[in-house]
């Protein structure tokens, strides 16, 4: 992703932590429909993000019914290590966004796990295992987030003071980056 890119053009010095947001905390149903016309307003976003395609939904996968499944399903990946994770957040994004998969779907999720290149059995025996804690990280990041301002995704926090909140151009990153460098030396 184009945070991804910034942090490897700057060699180290940018360091990235993801967090979960819950957009939707509770499940709820939402019609293939009313989804599918939500999701054109991924254009935009879409539009900015040159490693990864945005599609408007499509085809017979409902709509996911929840942010919690998927937040969990990352720490889960996260115990596997920072690759796994990477592997794991940019396969989960290309599944919702580009191949329009159900990613409140476990089964779904352990898949995307293979696909990322973590043993299935591992991962859902660790998600098995492990849920109970994780869904605690998951809550605390997200009331986190809250506490901090964020109410929505993408947003991004620099140098624990600058909020960046919506899709917003590769050069305003490297903006607020530049800024936070300055005011530490």
């Amino acid at each position: 992703m184009r945070l991804d890119e910034i942090a490897e053009d700057l060699g180290g010095e940018v360091e990235i932590q993801w967090k979960s947001y819950l957009l939707r905390p509770e499940p709820e149903d939402r019609t293939i429909e009313k989804f599918t016309e939500y999701t054109q307003s991924w254009k935009r976003p879409g539009s900015m993000e040159p490693r990864i395609t945005f599609n408007p939904w499509s085809g017979n996968s409902p709509p996911p019914s929840h942010s919690i499944p998927a937040a969990l399903a990352g720490k889960v990946a996260g115990l596997f290590g920072a690759e796994a994770y990477q592997s794991f957040h940019h396969r989960a994004m290309e599944a919702y966004f580009t191949d329009n998969r159900t990613i409140s779907d476990v089964a779904v999720l352990v898949d995307i796990a293979a696909e990322a290149g973590i043993d299935r059995a591992e991962f859902d025996e660790r998600w098995q295992a492990r849920s109970k804690d994780l869904i605690n990280d998951v809550i605390d990041d997200h009331n986190a987030a809250v506490n901090a301002g964020i109410s929505g995704v993408p947003a991004v926090v620099v140098g624990d003071k600058y909020l960046v909140g919506g899709a917003v151009d590769t050069d305003e990153y490297r903006q607020i980056i530049a800024k936070v460098r300055s005011e530490t030396r």
